[in-house]
């Protein structure tokens, strides 16, 4: 698989890196927008100080004309277009700082007796911030206009010069930010590295399962995923292994058979050949059969399967007269394809019709963790060291009875498979109890 381009560790950096030049960025204009507006709140401070200052100095003359006890005393007022200016009344009958020369003030709107703020054109062409407001001097006729200004300039000159230093420390801190982004993904990919190192040490045979110890908790369930992948592998190779040697074990009575009869020609040879070649073809025919793939995620009603079974197994003994009970929950659902289920039913039910004398009872429900299924006989029974022996491939307790010695190990690996477990108990009935338990969600 090519999975050039697909890189993690590029993904997660260039969405960091991307996000962080939009936070660097964002950053650098809020902060000089912050410097612009705190400098010319600073700038309004200063415009109302003086304008307030200025309509102190007023008063009128007892001519009712506008008088003003002395000038502001700063020196940026007495040199010419320094940048800071004021004016009280109008041009020719009024007072104006000495910056101003003989500028006169263009604003779009008359005052009013609240200060508002204006920009003008200044004196020479600069932008001009001013604090303009019509006041009433006590014992002057009419009302006096008065302003002060700033030249916005030198701000502005400020403000710019703020926002290339801001750039500059954000385009580091960028940097900076980029170099902790990469040692970040680094180290936050380390741990997916020790996993692709566990998961080459399963396929070198150095190690059964993952396990995932000392991984971060976020890859639990994928270590947990992956180490189930690996036991349903294992279950597969042991049934292909159990396949192949119950193929040996089923073929080996056939050739015996064979080698003896090829030992004493006669006429039964050709009969002898034939039935054992036909033995032969079933064991190879059931073992291809039980090879195909089975699909443990299928789920199959249990009520129908066993019905048929039953039913089966009462016209096979129909000469002994056996009771076969069932009991099932409404709806059980075994997680088994249906030929599975008929396979795992059908070998436990075998067995106890085989043994029971009189009576066989099947019985099968849930909990919240488990699903049950048992069957009980009223047969012989067996003790400890039989039902060992009986788990056993091939064994055959009683010659006399007919069968492979398979049954119960076919049950074991179809249960293996679903995570099952099977146990051999006596029962209240006298003989043996077969009871499978599989746990829910495998």
């Amino acid at each position: 698989m090519n999975l050039a381009g697909r890189s993690l560790r590029a993904r997660l950096l260039r969405v960091g890196l991307f996000g962080g030049m939009l936070l660097s960025l964002l950053a650098a204009w809020l902060l000089g927008e912050a410097f612009r507006v705190i400098a010319e709140r600073g700038q309004l401070r200063i415009l109302e100080q003086e304008l307030a200052g200025i309509v102190g100095r007023l008063e009128g003359r007892p001519d009712g004309s506008l008088g003003m006890r002395d000038r502001p005393g700063a020196p940026d007022y007495e040199r010419v277009f320094s940048g800071r200016y004021w004016q009280a009344g109008e041009d020719g009958s009024g007072y104006t700082s000495r910056s101003l020369w003989d500028f006169r003030a263009s604003f779009s709107t008359p005052a009013g007796s609240r200060a508002a703020l204006e920009r003008i054109d200044g004196p020479t062409g600069q932008a001009l911030l001013t604090l303009r407001q019509r006041v009433q001097v006590p014992r002057v006729r009419l009302p006096v206009e008065v302003w002060v200004g700033l030249d916005e300039g030198p701000l502005r000159e400020d403000v710019q010069r703020f926002r290339g230093l801001t750039l500059v420390a954000t385009a580091l801190l960028f940097l900076l930010l980029a170099a902790l982004l990469a040692v970040q993904v680094r180290l936050g990919l380390r741990p997916l590295k020790r996993l692709a190192a566990e998961v080459e040490q399963v396929r070198r045979g150095e190690r059964a399962r993952i396990g995932g110890e000392g991984l971060p908790a976020e890859l639990g369930p994928l270590v947990a995923h992956l180490d189930e992948l690996l036991e349903h592998h294992e279950r597969s190779v042991q049934r292909a292994r159990h396949a192949a040697a119950d193929l040996a074990h089923a073929l080996k009575t056939p050739l015996a058979a064979l080698d003896a009869a090829a030992q004493r020609p006669g006429p039964e040879l050709a009969e002898t050949v034939r039935e054992q070649s036909a033995r032969m073809q079933a064991a190879v025919s059931r073992q291809l059969q039980a090879g195909v793939a089975r699909d443990f995620r299928a789920r199959s009603e249990l009520a129908p399967v066993a019905a048929t079974l039953i039913e089966l197994m009462r016209r096979i003994h129909a000469d002994r007269s056996l009771r076969i009970d069932a009991r099932i929950e409404p709806k059980l659902q075994l997680p088994y394809a249906e030929d599975d289920l008929e396979e795992l039913l059908g070998n436990l039910l075998d067995n106890a019709c085989k043994w029971a004398r009189s009576q066989v009872r099947l019985s099968a429900g849930s909990t919240p963790a488990t699903l049950w299924l048992q069957l009980d006989d009223d047969g012989p029974g067996l003790s400890e060291d039989a039902a060992t022996a009986a788990r056993q491939r091939g064994v055959r307790l009683d010659e006399r009875v007919p069968g492979s010695g398979l049954g119960l190990a076919i049950v074991e690996d179809l249960l293996n498979a679903a995570g099952g477990r099977l146990q051999l108990l006596r029962s209240d009935l006298g003989g043996l109890r077969a009871r499978i338990e599989i746990d829910r969600g495998r």
